[in-house]
C-alpha cells in the first residue's frame, strides 16, 4: 500500500488553499475534519465537476504535512484488483480516503471488503474520509450492511457552480499558477469553451504553458490565439 504523497506534479494543485468554496458551511465540515478528533469520518457526495476529487487530494496532502499517514483510494483505477490485498493493512494508518465510491457498484467482494475494512477502522479510531456521486442511500450496492455502514458519517453534499461561481474559481486556480486572469478572461474562457470545471483546468494548464513560453498575459487575444491552434 503506497501512502501519500502521490507524488503529483506542482501543476496538479490539488490544496485546500486554491478550492473555491461557495458553500461556508462545507469550508467549516472540512476544517473541523482535519482538526476535530471526534470527526472521524466524513462522507462527501455531488455530481460531476464539483470537487471531490480535489478536495479528498487536498485534504489528504493536507492532514499529511500534519504528520498524518495517510491512504489515498481512486477505486476507478483500483475496482479491477483484489480487495483484500489493498485493504488488509489500512488500520494501520491515520486516515483513509476513498474516491469514486460509486463504482463498486460492479464488484461484491470490494463491497464485502469495504464492509469488513470499515469496521476495522473504527475500532482503530482511523479516520476515512468518502467520496462519491450520490449519497449513501441511494448508492447502487448490494450489501445492505454496507450502504447502513456509509450513512452513519457526516454526509454532506457538494453543489455545482454557477456562473459567476466558476469564474472565481477560474481565477483562483490562474492565480495559484502565478498567473494573473483578469475576470473578463475568465467570463470569455467559459463563454467560449467548456463549462466543466475539470476541462477548464485543462485549458488553464496549456495556457499556463504558453505564457511562460512566450512571456505574454492571459489577454482574450492571446487566449484565441493559443486555444485556436491547439
Amino acid at each position: 500500500m503506497t501512502q501519500l504523497p502521490l507524488k503529483l506534479s506542482p501543476k496538479d494543485f490539488f490544496r485546500l488553499e486554491n478550492f473555491y468554496f461557495n458553500q461556508l458551511e462545507l469550508k467549516q465540515v472540512i476544517e473541523d475534519f482535519c482538526s476535530i478528533e471526534n470527526i472521524e469520518f466524513l462522507y462527501l457526495w455531488g455530481g460531476n465537476s464539483t470537487g471531490k476529487s480535489h478536495l479528498l487530494l487536498a485534504i489528504a496532502e493536507h492532514l499529511q504535512l500534519n504528520h498524518k499517514q495517510v491512504v489515498y483510494l481512486p477505486m476507478k483505477a483500483l475496482i479491477d484488483q483484489p480487495s483484500s490485498e489493498l485493504l488488509q493493512a489500512l488500520e494501520k494508518v491515520d486516515v483513509v480516503c476513498i474516491d469514486d465510491l460509486d463504482v463498486i457498484s460492479a464488484s461484491v467482494q470490494w463491497q464485502e471488503g469495504l464492509f469488513h475494512c470499515f469496521n476495522r477502522l473504527q475500532n482503530t479510531h482511523c479516520k476515512l474520509l468518502i467520496a462519491a456521486k450520490t449519497n449513501p442511500k441511494s448508492l447502487d450496492i448490494e450489501l445492505a450492511d454496507l450502504r447502513s455502514r456509509l450513512a452513519t458519517g457526516l454526509v454532506y453534499q457538494l453543489h455545482s457552480l454557477n456562473a459567476e461561481d466558476s469564474v472565481n474559481a477560474l481565477m483562483i486556480q490562474a492565480q495559484a499558477r502565478g498567473l494573473e486572469m483578469p475576470k473578463e478572461v475568465a467570463h470569455y474562457l467559459l463563454r467560449h469553451y467548456s463549462r466543466d470545471m475539470a476541462e477548464q483546468v485543462g485549458l488553464l494548464q496549456t495556457l499556463d504553458n504558453a505564457s511562460m513560453a512566450a512571456q505574454r498575459r492571459l489577454t482574450i487575444p492571446f487566449i484565441k490565439q493559443v486555444l485556436d491552434d491547439v
